[in-house]
């Protein structure tokens, strides 16, 4: 933002007018013939991704999710065709399933010594992430999976949590599959309404005022991306907050005595 800042709009104008290369860029993105030819690479790339993802890669895998559900629509020739949909759910589940059951892996052979070996593992495995997930297992057991899973920034933590719990690899797998079956199709939906009505609306941006207005609403998809994942990284804090309130509050509770009865 500040390189661009520091760039004269007129100069993002002229270049945008005369280079064309955002329109091309995009132009090319949106092209079905072109996702369908470079579907040996996309496919790859997007699925070594969110394997990584599940051993602690510190990247959003929520973007890599809507990636596969703007390539379904593109390589289906700019149609729904619902094989093509399921067969995207069921590979980026199976990704995520094997990048998980590492962590759970890990968790399970080395447990929570593995933080002292490595400073990765220090930033992954933080203690603030670590009592949270420890109070949802205490409260909602199997099922923290599932809640897991649903949450950016607990993930790893929570798969690893599973595995030092020794929690049985048959009952993670279901439940991180559950977990798989409400998020997945929620970004292959945002990824296919991308594809339909991206172009569209950049490119009419792009006749709207020129290049300057192209590049800026490029930059403006850009900004709204990254409010709609700060957005959901609080949501997702509060709502932790309050459920590691409320455990607290219960722990307190159970701790007291039982007052004697009067007479």
């Amino acid at each position: 933002m500040l390189l661009l800042d520091a760039i004269p709009a007129d100069a993002l104008a002229e270049v945008a007018r005369e280079a064309g290369w955002l329109e091309i860029l995009f132009s090319t993105l949106f092209n079905p013939e072109w996702n369908q030819q470079h579907a040996t690479t996309i496919w790859p790339l997007i699925l070594t991704v969110l394997v990584l993802t599940g051993v602690g890669l510190p990247t959003p895998e929520d973007i890599w999710l809507t990636l596969a559900g703007f390539s379904a629509y593109k390589q289906a020739g700019d149609r729904f065709i619902w094989y093509y949909f399921v067969a995207a759910f069921f590979a980026c589940t199976t990704a995520n399933l094997i990048g998980d059951s590492a962590a759970w892996y890990m968790g399970r052979r080395w447990g929570f010594g593995i933080r002292d070996r490595f400073k990765l593992m220090r930033r992954a495995l933080n203690e603030k992430r670590m009592r949270r997930v420890q109070g949802w297992f205490d409260n909602y057991g199997n099922w923290t999976v599932f809640l897991g899973r649903q949450l950016a920034g607990v993930r790893f933590v929570t798969f690893f949590s599973a595995g030092t719990m020794r929690m049985p690899w048959h009952k993670f797998v279901l439940f991180d599959f559950l977990g798989c079956f409400v998020s997945i199709p929620v970004w292959f939906v945002l990824g296919a309404l991308a594809a339909i009505y991206g172009q569209e609306w950049l490119d009419k941006a792009s006749k709207t005022a020129g290049g300057g207005l192209f590049a800026a609403a490029a930059v403006a998809i850009v900004i709204f991306l990254i409010v709609i994942k700060v957005r959901a990284a609080k949501r997702a804090k509060r709502d932790a907050e309050l459920i590691e309130t409320e455990i607290k509050l219960s722990a307190r509770t159970a701790s007291q005595p039982d007052l004697p009865r009067q007479p």
